[in-house]
């Protein structure tokens, strides 16, 4: 688990691991935060690499040096496992460079080797989820909480990310605010995903969908910091996958992940850790999710659910429910 959960607020969600006892509330408990400084920044060096398990998958060992690269691995027409559907095509401009850890003749990125941005920067994050008949009351300011932070943003032309990715954006404060189904249920279609919040994690941070702005695969690509972060050009700091890097879950080889955030369409995105084993898109059907028994309002209940997995497309792939505008 990354380092800077060390200090993170514990969230009283029921965020036991999938399986695990309790009896259910019929409401969820509140959880939020609020930093008491004002947001500050503190560069440091860029950190060498990423971190991965030791871990087994039910194709072989986790090999987070040659992770499979998800360039233009979308689709505008219908879902398809490992890919992303979208509504339109993506159509935006590139990171400014190729870095050294992507092998585009293999297909395979390094997560161990690439580059991070520099700079650990504390924000006055806020966030809660709370049970209210039949909605799950999403609201918050889009900031990580206490204990969670971010690298320097805009990128430094002297940080070492900057000659692949030149990310102007700044962070800013941002207004969540959601009514998600409380239990959700299936769509009677697959839903496509329009590009921005797909989600929201515990920590209180955006979660977007796999893709950059042209298509290409964002966690390989872009210029992110040790919590796999960065803004867009609306100032939103948002993760495009490995949430399970600045989200404090439970999942080890001895026990099953715990919930990380929730879509918006209202199903639980959870840690990749099941029965021993670390879950991939090989596990998982066409919108990156499976049923299985996961503590969900504090009891252990066979529901649906996304998985966020280490190799591409990371968190979704389409909606199973009906989800909420973003």
């Amino acid at each position: 688990m990354n380092k800077q959960l060390a200090g993170m607020l514990t969230l009283a969600l029921g965020l036991a691991g999938c399986g695990g006892s309790g009896a259910s509330t019929g409401s969820v408990p509140s959880a939020s935060a609020t930093a008491t400084a004002a947001a500050s920044a503190t560069t440091t060096a860029t950190s060498s690499s990423y971190t991965c398990p030791a871990a087994t998958t039910s194709s072989g060992t986790l090999n987070c040096a040659a992770l499979p690269l998800g360039d233009s691995k979308y689709s505008t027409t219908a879902p398809s496992a490992g890919y992303v559907y979208v509504c339109s095509v993506p159509n935006g401009q590139a990171p400014s460079g190729t870095g050294p850890w992507i092998n585009t003749t293999a297909g395979t990125w390094n997560a161990l080797t690439k580059d991070i941005v520099s700079g650990s920067v504390s924000w006055p994050g806020s966030f809660n989820a709370t049970g209210s008949g039949p909605s799950l009351d999403i609201t918050g300011n889009g900031l990580p909480l206490a204990g969670i932070t971010t690298g320097t943003f805009p990128i430094a032309s002297t940080d070492a990310v900057y000659q692949y990715d030149s990310n102007p954006n700044h962070i800013a404060s941002q207004s969540l605010n959601y009514a998600l189904p409380y239990n959700p249920t299936p769509a009677a279609s697959p839903g496509c995903l329009s590009g921005g919040r797909i989600g929201v994690a515990l920590n209180g941070v955006s979660i977007y969908d796999a893709l950059d702005a042209v298509g290409h695969d964002a966690v390989a690509r872009e210029g992110q910091d040790s919590c796999h972060g960065h803004p867009d050009q609306s100032s939103t700091y948002h993760y495009h996958g490995w949430l399970f890097t600045c989200v404090a879950d439970s999942g080890s080889a001895g026990q099953n992940s715990s919930l990380l955030g929730y879509a918006l369409d209202g199903y639980g995105f959870y840690g990749p850790w099941y029965n021993g084993k670390i879950l991939t898109t090989a596990d998982l059907d066409q919108c990156h999710g499976t049923t299985s028994v996961v503590t969900w309002h504090g009891a252990p209940t066979s529901i649906y659910h996304y998985v966020s997995t280490f190799d591409f497309p990371y968190t979704l792939g389409c909606y199973h429910g009906t989800a909420v505008p973003a």
